[in-house]
């Protein structure tokens, strides 16, 4: 997760956007959201940054469903996360997708371990048909100049050659001002972070800001299929502006995703607090959790009045 920009966009390059996006590629199914909060972003890792154990992994995901959120989002294959997340739905009695991320560092090995890691989860686990809903390439690599445009827009292909046979859709997840044309056309499907919190908006503001921020870019596709990767709110660090951290504000938003934005598909950011992370940008890095990274409340009401 890094820095979305407020509702002005990057127009010089999406101008483009719409030319050269293909039409809305038929094959995207989109997971039907759960009782609460439709998706949400999850690291299955410790708080010291090592790996989980199936057991916590299980309870985790138990979690999730239990209060309501049967889609999953991820962002690498380390730890055999996918793997792990499979047994631990079928514990849970399914009904419940996971959208696999695939890590991109910019490094050639790392990126192949990752497509590797993928295949054999894909291959060996006979739950991967019925869980997984698409595959994701990179988050943010364009923003934080991994690689260039074309050198992603061959690995999305890469990948989609190589998931093929197994229905699956792939895409990439980038901020709304960093679309380049070459990725939008290598992609089936499109992943947006957006953060009103980076706006400077203030959390009663957020929801219109998320719903503006989307539907302007949404224009700029061409029907593409396009879903929020990450959105959420952080519960402390420093103020940006009137954005303020906060368990209110936390609460604020939730309730706007659930009440005003109801009809977007979206990945709440994120699962659980994460002290590995460097503190990041405002000092919000490792706050952005709905629940604390030992898995305690921070007294968020999932199951909100509208």
């Amino acid at each position: 997760m890094k820095i979305s920009l407020p509702l002005t966009l990057v127009s010089c390059t999406l101008s483009y956007l719409a030319s050269a996006a293909p039409a809305s590629v038929s094959r995207v199914t989109v997971a039907p959201g759960g009782s609460t909060l439709y998706g949400i972003t999850y690291n299955p890792k410790n708080s010291d940054g090592s790996c989980m154990s199936q057991a916590n992994v299980n309870k985790d995901i138990a979690k999730f469903k239990q209060n309501g959120i049967i889609n999953v989002r991820t962002y690498a294959q380390e730890c055999n996360q996918l793997e792990q997340i499979l047994n631990a739905i079928a514990s849970a009695g399914g009904g419940m997708t996971v959208v696999a991320g695939v890590w991109i560092d910019g490094t050639d090995a790392d990126y192949q371990t990752e497509v590797s890691t993928l295949i054999k989860a894909l291959s060996s686990n006979s739950k991967a048909k019925g869980y997984v809903s698409g595959v994701i390439v990179g988050n943010e690599v364009l923003y934080n100049n991994r690689m260039s445009a074309s050198a992603l827009a061959s690995k999305i292909n890469d990948v989609k050659s190589k998931v093929e046979s197994y229905g699956l859709l792939v895409g990439t997840a980038e901020t709304p001002s960093t679309f380049d044309p070459a990725i939008v056309s290598s992609s089936d499907f499109l992943v947006a972070n957006i953060h009103p919190f980076f706006g400077k908006v203030s959390a009663s503001g957020a929801g219109e800001n998320l719903k503006a921020q989307f539907n302007s870019l949404k224009s700029k596709l061409n029907g593409k299929d396009v879903i929020i990767g990450e959105t959420g709110w952080p519960t402390a660090g420093d103020a940006n502006g009137q954005a303020v951290p906060s368990v209110q504000n936390l609460q604020t938003y939730v309730q706007q995703l659930q009440c005003e934005n109801a009809g977007l598909k979206y990945y709440v950011f994120d699962g659980y607090d994460s002290p590995w992370k460097p503190s990041g940008n405002l000092n919000v890095e490792q706050h952005w959790g709905l629940w604390g990274v030992d898995g305690s409340s921070k007294g968020i009401n999932l199951k909100v009045s509208c």
